[in-house]
């Protein structure tokens, strides 16, 4: 007898693939009550205290035409966890009901028909652009912006371990710059520079030769 899959089983997939890459997060699309939001699945960081022993991500909910407007939560396999039910309510234009575990229940079984089964990298612009505000913002290597500028060997931490790359930064580098990535990604004690100002970014030639003589020189 096959077993039943858990109502939000494809989060733990996505997650479990972000981490597999060590990446920060992945969005999607949700419609509900005729709105539109875009969804950030975030990854629990390893210095990072779980809201619950069987949270497996946490999630951002933003309203895709009010940009500016969110709710935050987390989730289990199997429901969406909800502290403040008015906010939430008010964030999703729910109606007050005498039985709220039914709204949730309700609301997690219609978001869990929307979570993709994989993790899509090839995203649509708005999603993207979800991603990089969200990299900008929690990126602790790096400055904002996507030009690359160069990288960097990262600091020996108190217990005289090397420093390693963040999965914000990790991620960032992916996306914006695979070629440079992709022959740098196993060394992960080096972070990749990122400035706002296009006219700063340099080449993969000019930034691999600029950290082999680094290397040289130290």
């Amino acid at each position: 007898m096959n077993k039943q899959k858990a109502p939000l089983e494809n989060l733990k997939i996505i997650r479990d693939e972000l981490k597999k890459r060590n990446w920060a997060v992945d969005v999607f699309l949700f419609q509900y009550k005729k709105q539109e939001y875009i969804v950030l699945v975030k990854v629990y960081s390893e210095r990072e205290k779980k809201d619950s022993k069987y949270a497996i991500v946490k999630l951002e909910f933003i309203k895709k035409r009010g940009r500016n407007e969110n709710f935050c939560t987390y989730a289990d396999l199997y429901k969406i966890h909800i502290s403040d039910m008015k906010s939430f309510r008010k964030f999703f234009g729910i109606e007050y009901k005498e039985n709220l575990g039914d709204v949730i229940q309700q609301f997690t079984q219609q978001f869990s028909t929307f979570i993709p089964n994989q993790l899509i990298v090839d995203k649509e612009i708005d999603l993207k652009s979800s991603i990089t505000e969200y990299l900008n913002k929690t990126d602790m290597d790096s400055s904002k912006g996507i030009y690359c500028i160069g990288v960097k060997r990262n600091g020996t931490k108190k217990d005289g371990t090397s420093g390693q790359r963040s999965p914000e930064n990790n991620q960032k580098a992916a996306i914006f710059r695979p070629e440079l990535f992709e022959k740098l990604k196993d060394d992960t004690t080096i972070s990749f520079c990122f400035s706002e100002d296009p006219s700063r970014q340099k080449t993969d030639e000019d930034i691999l030769l600029r950290w082999k003589e680094k290397k040289n020189n130290s």
